[in-house]
């Protein structure tokens, strides 16, 4: 994993764990374990987080995520390249009933993050709008390229 895996990795973790803190459903965290990142124990069901800084592929990603309806998590950064992965394989990602796509800008002076849970936007939203609908969404948080991300991490800007 580079550096801005393990520093999006990281970051997951602190946001899951503070997200927890009053549910406190979170029974156990494991990292690097069965080809996924992240896998979370909660009390009632376990996520994989697959951490990708920019997603690129589609096979492999579907291929790691093969059972449609276990919970799955997808951490990636938030910028023009992921957003249009997105939509371009928006059909094939929202099979996923419980795939949760986490776009992400740590540094960000706006949101830090915006999630989409393709299965169930694509049931509930007009497909044409879907473009400027997500893009509307992108734009709470501001973009960051990986490049960037390596950067600030590199100055210890984080």
């Amino acid at each position: 994993m580079n550096d801005v895996s393990s520093f999006l990795a990281e970051w997951t973790v602190s946001y899951l764990k503070n997200k927890d803190i009053l549910a406190k459903r979170i029974e156990s965290i494991e990292k690097d374990k069965n080809g996924f990142n992240i896998i979370v124990n909660y009390s009632d069901r376990i996520n994989f987080f697959v951490i990708m800084p920019i997603i690129n592929d589609i096979t492999g990603l579907i291929k790691k995520m093969n059972d449609k309806e276990a919970h799955y998590g997808l951490v990636t950064l938030n910028n023009r390249l992921n957003l249009d992965f997105l939509v371009k394989n928006w059909n094939a990602l929202s099979e996923f009933r419980n795939l949760c796509i986490y776009f992400v800008n740590p540094f960000s002076q706006l949101d830090k993050k915006w999630l989409v849970f393709p299965y169930t936007h694509s049931r509930v939203c007009d497909e044409s709008l879907l473009a400027s609908g997500l893009k509307a969404i992108f734009d709470t948080v501001e973009p960051i390229t990986e490049e960037d991300a390596k950067a600030r991490l590199k100055q210890g800007r984080h």
